[in-house]
Parts: C-alpha cells; sequence; structure tokens
C-alpha cells in the first residue's frame, strides 16, 4: 500500500513539476506564493511557527508575529515554485541578483583544496551554490531524503541539472563525503538549521538544540575553512546572495569541540534569522 502511495505523490509532484516548468520561474514563483498564503490560514503548523517565533524573537506583539508568519508562508511557497526552474537561473550578471563579497567564496576556492560550506533555509537557500558552480567549481550538498524515492529522485534530478551533486545523510553518505573531501577540488555545502535527533546538544537562540556536527567533523579533520552563505529574498523574484568572511581552520581549532564550533555557526545564523525573520521557516519543533 505504501509503494502505491508513494507513486501516486510522485504523479502530483511530476505534474506540478511539468506545470510551472513551462509557466517560468517568475510565474511558477508567484503563483505558488499565492496559493501557499492562503494555506497558511487553515494550516495547524501557522499557530506553532507563531509560538517559536515569540519563543526566540522577544518583543514582537502577536499581530506582528501572524504577519511575519504569513510572509513566510508565501517566501516557502515561491522557493517551492521556483524549484522546477533553477536550472534556468544563472546568478551571475544577472539584474535580479546582487552578489555581496563573492570574493569570500572564490577566494577560499582558489587557495584550498577543499572547503566547506553553510547555509540555513532563508530566502530561496537554493540559490547560494549558484555562483560557485557558474564558475567551475563542484560541490555536493549533504541532504535529508524524502522517503519517498520517487520523488528523492526528481528533486536529486533537479539539482544535478545545475551542477549539485547531493550525499544523503547517515553512515553511507559520510563515508562519501570523506571520499570527496580527501580529493583536490571536492568541497561539500549543508544546512545547518535542521533538528537532527542523533546529532549533538548545541544552543540556538540561547535555548538546547540537536544539530547535525558534520560540518565540524570535516573541518577538524581536513583543515577546511568554513564559508556562510545566504540568499535572501529582496522582492518578487529578486535575490542578494551574500558570502560571509570565512570562517579559517585557526579559528576552528581554537574553539577545539564539536559543539563550541556548532555554537558559533548556530551564532550567525541567528543574525540572519533575526534580520529575515519573514524568510526562515518557522513551522518545525525545533525546541
Amino acid at each position: 500500500m505504501k509503494s502505491i502511495k508513494y507513486f501516486i505523490e510522485y504523479v502530483f509532484v511530476k505534474i506540478f513539476y511539468f506545470i510551472f516548468r513551462i509557466l517560468g520561474f517568475e510565474v511558477s514563483s508567484l503563483i505558488t506564493g499565492k496559493i501557499f498564503r492562503i494555506y497558511g490560514f487553515f494550516s495547524k503548523r501557522t499557530s506553532i511557527a507563531i509560538n517559536n517565533l515569540g519563543q526566540v524573537i522577544k518583543g514582537i506583539s502577536n499581530e506582528e508575529r501572524k504577519k511575519i508568519i504569513f510572509k513566510m508562508w508565501e517566501n516557502f511557497g515561491r522557493v517551492i515554485g521556483e524549484y522546477p526552474n533553477l536550472d534556468k537561473i544563472k546568478v551571475i550578471d544577472n539584474d535580479r541578483v546582487k552578489i555581496i563579497n563573492i570574493r569570500n567564496l572564490l577566494n577560499p576556492l582558489k587557495n584550498y583544496k577543499n572547503c566547506l560550506f553553510f547555509s540555513a533555509h532563508l530566502g530561496n537557500w537554493e540559490l547560494t551554490s549558484h555562483a560557485l558552480t557558474e564558475n567551475g567549481f563542484n560541490i555536493n550538498f549533504i541532504y535529508r531524503a524524502p522517503n519517498n524515492k520517487y520523488v528523492d529522485d526528481l528533486l536529486r534530478k533537479i539539482r544535478f541539472s545545475y551542477g549539485v551533486g547531493l550525499i544523503k545523510k547517515g553512515p553511507k553518505g559520510a563515508r562519501e563525503c570523506i571520499k570527496v573531501l580527501s580529493k583536490d577540488g571536492g568541497n561539500i555545502g549543508m544546512l545547518i538549521d535542521q533538528k537532527m535527533n542523533d546529532g549533538i546538544s548545541t544552543k540556538f537562540f540561547n535555548k538546547n538544540v540537536m544539530t547535525a556536527s558534520a560540518i565540524a567533523k570535516f573541518a577538524l579533520k581536513f583543515k577546511c575553512p568554513i564559508i556562510p552563505a545566504f540568499c535572501i529574498r529582496e522582492y518578487g523574484t529578486n535575490f542578494r546572495i551574500e558570502y560571509l568572511k570565512p570562517i579559517s581552520y585557526k579559528k576552528i581549532k581554537s574553539l577545539s569541540s564539536e559543539e563550541k564550533i556548532m555554537n558559533y555557526l548556530n551564532k550567525v545564523v541567528e543574525m540572519w534569522i533575526k534580520k529575515y525573520p519573514d524568510q526562515w521557516i518557522w513551522v518545525h519543533n525545533r525546541w
């Protein structure tokens, strides 16, 4: 029965993919943004999101929190609508995309054997890797695979089409990452704001959370710099991608433990979420 359910889900996702690929990046983004904003009025997760927001960012009225969360739903919907067309988007020399401090991305890639990247579910996070692949560099992203194998295959196809390799989370994925980082030009990226029950205990907005520590392990083992990257939606399908100053191996080593490294990286993510609370996905039971 489960396989039949997964196949039906896949058929719907495939139909969605073809329709919105035909409609193009801007139109599909607009439509799904409006659909998800309406969906937010009926979703039980809206109350979870409003509560999460109130827990970690103080001094915001309930009315303001609601406004932020409905904007969040719209941004998330836009990301869904943009997925089928990600391979059509070029971020270099694109009037709709501002890239800030690209030297923070390119200089480490040129000067080090390997680099590590992290981002969070902000704006359209998928675009953070485009500047790297468009400049001829390779990157593999660690990701949590959907339970539905058919849907997973489609999402992998979408990401492969714009030059990103994918490594599934888990023991087998960890071995793949080591293989990638053992070669020149093998770079790894990951989103570090997800809950991981098998992670380590860290602080996120001064609350205890479980966080995957792979990026800390790899940085210590392979002596890689870590580059923070964020993509913010300025309006509609206009974006700003910013690459922050690389975190050197010297700094990583001085932090000494995986827990301290992840707390340090979490602070970077917190800074961006506080600045753009309507662009982070608040709907998960992160705390």
